[in-house]
């Protein structure tokens, strides 16, 4: 039996994991680093819009600028990514590569000004715009790979269907192979580790813990990079 197609779906779930691991990390220096506001976490900023509609003193004005940034990072990387799978060409690593770079970047702004230290509110407004952008270009590049149950940005329809996997009774959702399952606890247990990782990097100050994160997701891109035959799965195994 030809082993390839499980070892190609292990390395795919692999880099993915990864990716989950780095946003969940980039959400946790955005909320505990750099003001009460998600870079990835969309969910929360909309929630906390809701709050400060009804509550006085709610502060909406960094949720509300990480929601456009991610929509324009969003819309970004639908106009580039799209184009690129039509004509057949590569994406997904240049894509990677240029999240990375976004993350770094914002990372070496927070440096540049604050060292270790939290840096001025002009400097946290560019930084999370920044790494907002970068999450929502992450989320569209991850539709547009199709992977089941590995969308590293978000997690709740994910751990229903973990549930339904593990719950015993009769459910509307169909048990599916153990690949699938796997795939949906390495992600639950990726935001985790992500959220764990970016409060430790805190301890360095907020700059340099982006620094590591941006590190961290250039890895995934040499990862894939350097797998010859790394590919995103084949349709049967996509989502519908």
């Amino acid at each position: 039996m030809n082993s390839e197609p499980t070892h190609q779906h292990v390395r795919i779930a692999v880099v993915l994991f990864a990716l989950t691991v780095t946003a969940g990390s980039i959400d946790a220096v955005t909320f505990l680093g750099l003001g009460h506001a998600f870079a990835a976490l969309t969910t929360g900023n909309v929630l906390f819009l809701g709050f400060g509609a009804v509550r006085a003193g709610t502060p909406v004005a960094r949720p509300a600028e990480a929601l456009a940034a991610f929509a324009v990072g969003a819309a970004a990387a639908h106009a580039v990514v799209s184009r690129l799978d039509r004509r057949g060409r590569p994406w997904f690593v240049p894509a990677v590569t240029a999240e990375t770079v976004t993350v770094l970047l914002a990372g070496l702004v927070v440096v540049g000004t604050s060292g270790r230290h939290a840096p001025s509110e002009p400097v946290t407004a560019v930084a999370v715009a920044l790494l907002a952008a970068a999450m929502g270009w992450r989320s569209r590049v991850m539709v547009q790979a199709r992977v089941p149950d590995m969308p590293t940005t978000v997690l709740q329809i994910t751990m229903v269907k973990l549930l339904a996997d593990v719950l015993p009774g009769r459910s509307a959702v169909p048990r599916e192979p153990v690949p699938a399952r796997a795939r949906r606890a390495a992600t639950v247990i990726g935001v985790f580790v992500g959220g764990v990782l970016g409060a430790l990097l805190l301890r360095l100050g907020p700059g340099p813990a982006l620094v590591c994160v941006a590190g961290l997701s250039g890895c995934v891109a040499a990862l894939y990079g350097g797998a010859r035959r790394l590919r995103p799965p084949p349709e049967s195994a996509r989502v519908r």
